[in-house]
Order: structure tokens, then C-alpha cells, then sequence
């Protein structure tokens, strides 16, 4: 019997560790074959694009933010702190003039290779980290329940139940800039459940977890955690 309970213990252990594992990166570009080399010796140059697409948690997420360059200021901000107290790299840099390039696809017309061309040679960083983009969407998980007849009368929803989460997905492109390669290319989705009406909170949680992903794939390779 005391085994048995062992056994049935270890299995429920085993289906709780389970539940708490989800796939939270979607690679692009494989990890394991890339040349990324990360520590407290390596700089980094941070540029972000504008484009934030808020397809969901619109009314919490224009409330927040009077714009999406203040989204886009307070999670480069975030995810430079991290990288560093993480020791990802020992010092992240940020310019503001090269807002601009962030959207160029480093391969379109002359013009915008010249400024690409222009950036690898002046740039003292090992690596380049391109945020190219955000999306801010939701989860609901659960069921909606049916309407059935109500003892007094009427008709009433019953045996549902649902519950929401706030989801941001970002992705990132990183390239040496001593190669002028691309050596990560990955979308980091951080998840937050919805409690007590608290979307805002929700939205802040969503947003650093996408910041924590994104660290953790970067120490370790890992996309399920």
C-alpha cells in the first residue's frame, strides 16, 4: 500500500510539473546552431520598431499608454535592466536616431543598405538586438456554458466557466555585428491570467513575462519552460 502511494504521489507530481511546462518561444532560427555567445563581456545596441499591434486589451492598453512609443520606451527599458542584471551582456546601449532604421529590412532598396552598411561599420557593440514587433492579444480558456430553462422561469446560463489572459508576443532579431549575421530570430510570448477584473495588471505581468521568456531562451536555448 505505502508503495502504491508512492507511485500515485510521483504520478501526480509528475502531471503538475507537466502542466506548468508550455512552449513560450517560437523560433525562427534554431538556437542550437547559432554562433550567440552571451556574458558579461559581450555590449549590446538595443533598436525597436513602432509597430505595436493591440488586437485585444485595447481599452487597458490605450488607458496605460497615451501612445504606443511610450509601450515601446517602457519595454526596451525593462528588457535592457534584465539583460544586464541577468548577465546577458554587460552593457546595452540605446540610440534613438536609429528609430527609423529599426524598420528597414536590412536587404530592400540602396538607400536602405547604405544606412544598414552606415550602422554595422560605425557600431563599437558585439550584437545588434532588433525588436521588430509586438502583438497584444488574449486567451480564454474554459467554456461559455449553455442556456438552459430556470426553475422560476426564464432561461439561465449553466455549467460554464471561463477565464482570460492577456498575452503579449514579441519578437526579436539579434545579429553580430562583427559578421553582420543574424544569429537569433525568435518571438517571446508572455502569458498572464486575468484576476478580479485586474486587466492592467494583467497587461504589466503579460509584458514582463515576455521579457523574462526571452532572457531565459537567451541563457539556455530552451523555447519550453
Amino acid at each position: 500500500m505505502k508503495i502504491n502511494n508512492l507511485l500515485i504521489a510521483g504520478v501526480i507530481s509528475i502531471q503538475l510539473l507537466a502542466s506548468c511546462t508550455a512552449i513560450r518561444i517560437n523560433e525562427v532560427e534554431p538556437y542550437n546552431s547559432s554562433e550567440f555567445l552571451f556574458g558579461t563581456n559581450k555590449t549590446a545596441l538595443l533598436v525597436s520598431s513602432d509597430e505595436v499591434l493591440v488586437n485585444e486589451f485595447s481599452k487597458t492598453f490605450n488607458k496605460k499608454y497615451k501612445q504606443k512609443e511610450d509601450f515601446i520606451h517602457q519595454f526596451d527599458s525593462l528588457f535592457a535592466v534584465t539583460l544586464k542584471n541577468d548577465n546577458i551582456f554587460g552593457t546595452i546601449k540605446y540610440d534613438k536616431s536609429l528609430e527609423l532604421l529599426s524598420n528597414d529590412t536590412f536587404s530592400v532598396d540602396q538607400e536602405q543598405q547604405k544606412k544598414v552598411d552606415s550602422l554595422f561599420t560605425n557600431l563599437t557593440a558585439d550584437y545588434l538586438i532588433r525588436i521588430l514587433r509586438h502583438e497584444i492579444t488574449n486567451s480564454i480558456q474554459g467554456n461559455p456554458g449553455v442556456m438552459m430553462p430556470m426553475a422560476g422561469g426564464g432561461m439561465g446560463m449553466r455549467g460554464g466557466g471561463q477565464s482570460e489572459s492577456c498575452i503579449v508576443n514579441s519578437h526579436f532579431q539579434i545579429y553580430d555585428v562583427k559578421t553582420r549575421k543574424k544569429v537569433l530570430d525568435f518571438v517571446s510570448k508572455g502569458s498572464a491570467g486575468v484576476g478580479l477584473f485586474a486587466f492592467e495588471q494583467a497587461l504589466n505581468n503579460a509584458i514582463g513575462n515576455s521579457i523574462k521568456n526571452s532572457v531565459i531562451y537567451l541563457k539556455t536555448g530552451n523555447i519550453k519552460f
